[in-house]
């Protein structure tokens, strides 16, 4: 009996693994990339067409250093969550690495140690603030958090998860980098390393998921639609939409600042904007997926 075929054993995508290993190389920490000394906090850290409540009329009628910190703080809940997420993701890759194709166990290394710097760098952020880190440190989604420890790491699920989890907040970190004037440096910089990195992690998921979906029926397609549907809107909570406590330690005076958020038009039209492209590609692999 001959040996198999190993060619043949392994999955599609891990040529792509390889192919985006060589683009993690060499590996330039972030933490040693970012212009700290720019870090201001006279200027908004958001473009203020990117801030929750930008167009509500009581939100316009704020000071303009409360609507700047009101950025800040919103920035900062933004790399938090990021933060969590990318610590959800780190202990299932941290397993991943250990066995598997070596294409894709080298691949999955690097996508660790691109992570890990990916939250020094939020973490260090926060070390050169003064911001209350008692609300950026609230918990996330709980379903999520369950979801993300307990999916199989092989499963087109946990795969679809991943991708949206990457997508989503990258999309607004595109947002800040094409629309820069007016934000301070540093968080500017931040977005654009944390999005070249995520580039690579976004396509790669895409690869591994589009590959499940070749192997799927038309039913479990519709159920994973479904589900993505019920995901993407817990993601956009949590990426977009700060809680209550956020404004009132922002400064704002006391008012429903979330629900105003949550029911304004230009808000949801900005959501909508950012989300534009991920729920086309979805589109694109036949999930109906759609927003809102």
């Amino acid at each position: 009996m001959g040996k198999p075929n190993l060619l043949k054993t392994q999955p599609p995508f891990t040529d792509r693994a390889t192919q985006l290993s060589r683009h993690s190389t060499p590996y330039r920490d972030p933490l040693a990339r970012i212009h700290w000394e720019r870090l201001s906090e006279h200027a908004f850290w958001l473009p203020e067409q990117a801030v929750s409540l930008y167009g509500i009329e009581q939100y316009d009628a704020l000071p303009l250093d409360v609507r700047k910190r009101l950025s800040h703080y919103e920035f900062a809940r933004f790399l938090s969550a990021g933060v969590w997420l990318e610590s959800l993701f780190l202990q299932r890759l941290a397993r991943a690495a250990l066995k598997g194709p070596r294409a894709t166990r080298i691949y999955h290394l690097h996508e660790l140690r691109e992570e890990a710097g990916h939250s020094l760098m939020f973490l260090e952020f926060f070390e050169r603030t003064d911001l209350d880190t008692a609300v950026l440190d609230a918990p996330f989604d709980p379903w999520l958090t369950a979801l993300g420890r307990r999916l199989p790491f092989h499963s087109t699920l946990f795969w679809s998860a991943i991708l949206l989890g990457e997508e989503i907040p990258d999309r607004l970190n595109r947002y800040v980098r094409l629309h820069a004037q007016g934000v301070c440096p540093v968080p500017v910089e931040i977005c654009a390393l944390h999005s070249t990195d995520e580039a690579r992690h976004i396509a790669y998921g895409r690869e591994v998921l589009r590959h499940r979906l070749e192997q799927a029926g038309s039913l479990t397609r519709i159920l994973l639609g479904r589900a993505l549907n019920t995901l993407l809107h817990r993601f956009v909570t949590t990426f977009y939409y700060p809680p209550q406590s956020l404004y009132i330690h922002a400064g704002l005076p006391a008012g429903p600042w979330a629900a105003r958020a949550a029911t304004h038009p230009a808000r949801q039209q900005f959501v909508a904007h950012c989300l534009g492209p991920t729920v086309a590609r979805l589109r694109g692999l036949g999930l109906t997926v759609s927003w809102p």
